[in-house]
């Protein structure tokens, strides 16, 4: 007995070491052969923040290796300019993600301005994305709500005024339902959307 629960110990010690090596930003290998310039261009290129160098210092100083700062900003400044681009704006913008602050900040201006048009012009899409849904939602609740309303309409069982109630209902959702149809072709017209 004594001998599992000492192993199940060593195995939950082994697990959570390992698990905190799985969270580094940065392996030991990768510390000790010291390829700042090609982990700084590799971090441009994807977008990563400048701050990702202050966990490589970190996980790297208790691995016992430096971290060549200069060599890593560097290369990463040229691969920031391969990611600042009006198309990974764009892309951005339309999923909705937040502004990638690394594209013109005040120690980088390459290609700020392009990603900022392509963020702009893809957020805008996700917005004009986002209201078409939200018509389509709009429509699809009330007519549920008319579909329920006949359904309760159609019972033989129904009091009177319980009826007359219903048919201002029915009447009040079918006037909802034209106006947000009406709308909603009015948005599609405006925006020369065809994403039927």
């Amino acid at each position: 007995m004594k001998k599992t629960i000492k192993k199940l110990l060593l195995a939950g010690v082994g697990g959570v070491a390992l698990l905190l090596v799985s969270c580094a930003s940065i392996s030991e290998q990768e510390c000790q052969a010291g390829n700042w310039a090609d982990i700084g261009y590799k971090d441009g290129v994807k977008g990563k923040s400048r701050a990702k160098i202050a966990d490589y210092v970190q996980t790297c100083g208790e691995y016992g290796a430096e971290v060549d700062r200069q060599s890593y900003l560097e290369s990463y400044e040229t691969g920031l300019t391969y990611y600042c681009t009006y198309d990974n704006g764009f892309e951005r913008g339309r999923n909705g993600s937040s502004y990638n602050t690394v594209c013109g900040g005040s120690d980088n201006t390459m290609g700020a301005a392009d990603f900022r048009a392509g963020y702009d012009a893809g957020y805008g899409e996700y917005e004009l994305r986002q209201r078409y849904t939200r018509y389509e939602a709009d429509i699809d609740g009330v007519q549920a709500e008319l579909h329920d309303v006949k359904d309760r309409l159609d019972d033989p069982a129904i009091a009177a005024d319980e009826k007359k109630r219903l048919h201002k209902k029915e009447k009040r959702l079918r006037d909802e339902l034209d106006d947000l149809r009406w709308n909603f072709r009015s948005f599609k017209r405006k925006y020369d959307l065809h994403w039927d």
